[in-house]
């Protein structure tokens, strides 16, 4: 409870001083929004092409699993997941639940079935550290882009070491010890070591193409996102640009620093883009609109799944 309260008083002071240094007003982000229909167009994805694409992907990682699921079900568990990610720090709480939500709808697939998020995570990570690095050289200007292109390769060196230790690591969970404290520890270790064999011995030649493919299509369509929110504020940042610096953006607020990353996010989108010519309002119009687009509407529609779910706690269906 402390550290959670420690994190949602450092989310709002380094909101309040993003908006103080850099003199940033709701008003003023409000009057840069000049074309909205570009904003309705934006909000068509997160509610079509995101959610289809996020269920088609985890359904294909299910199958290759020896698990099959309904879509209609992957699609509610991504929006129950988002609304309840809220509340925990960074960007990426929703996977908590998610795994949380699969592995209760199929406890005779403990560990493979959680596995396949981490999976499909962890390829993803990949994946925008490589759409980072092809679209650096398109947009590479100089010293001006120097602290960028130091951040793509720490980001694409750290992803190169941590999918290394994932594959190579062996290890062995501990019998549970005699205390009740003990036992849980011994649990929780046993659990992650299943889970941690169960994304080693992944099918990978037979579902690698097609996981990319899949994973291809919802960082593009995020992608995407952004690029018509800049639209909307009259500020054409090219498609390639926005290639580059939304993987690291997205990179950064995976960080568990502030609640759902914001701060970090607001921040992180203001320095990039002032590096590409975009006033510090309109980054920060953009980042809020894209939090409340991509994140915002499927967490109200995940709570009202919630709100009326038969199970009326989890929203975990009844296997």
């Amino acid at each position: 409870m402390k550290r959670g309260l420690i994190k949602l008083a450092l989310t709002l002071a380094l909101l309040l001083a993003l908006f103080h240094l850099v003199d940033i007003s709701l008003a003023g982000i409000l009057d840069r929004l000049r074309n909205f229909g570009f904003v309705v167009v934006a909000a068509l994805l997160p509610l079509t092409l995101i959610p289809w694409v996020s269920a088609s992907r985890w359904g294909y990682l299910l199958g290759l699993s020896g698990i099959k699921e309904r879509m209609t079900v992957l699609w509610g568990f991504n929006w129950k997941a988002t609304f309840l990610g809220l509340f925990l720090p960074g960007s990426q709480g929703m996977d908590f639940f998610r795994i949380l939500f699969i592995e209760r709808r199929h406890p005779g697939s403990r560990g493979v079935a959680g596995s396949t998020v981490v999976i499909e995570r962890m390829i993803g990570f990949l994946l925008l550290g490589l759409f980072a690095l092809l679209a650096l050289p398109f947009v590479y200007d100089g010293e001006r882009f120097r602290p960028i292109l130091v951040l793509v390769l720490a980001m694409d060196g750290g992803l190169f070491l941590l999918l290394l230790a994932v594959f190579l690591v062996r290890w062995k969970a501990p019998a549970p010890g005699g205390s009740r404290i003990a036992r849980m520890v011994g649990r929780a270790l046993q659990y992650l070591h299943r889970l941690h064999q169960a994304v080693q011995r992944f099918p990978y030649r037979l579902g690698l193409l097609p996981t990319v493919l899949w994973l291809a299509a919802f960082q593009l369509s995020l992608v995407t996102v952004v690029h018509l929110l800049f639209l909307a504020f009259d500020q054409p940042v090219p498609f390639v640009q926005n290639l580059l610096l939304y993987p690291l953006i997205g990179m950064l607020t995976v960080v568990p620093l502030t609640v759902s990353g914001f701060g970090v996010r607001e921040g992180a989108f203001v320095f990039f883009y002032s590096l590409v010519g975009v006033p510090a309002e309109v980054a920060v119009g953009v980042s809020l609109l894209t939090y409340l687009l991509v994140i915002g509407i499927p967490s109200l529609l995940g709570g009202v799944l919630l709100l009326f779910d038969r199970d009326g706690q989890t929203g975990i269906p009844r296997g």
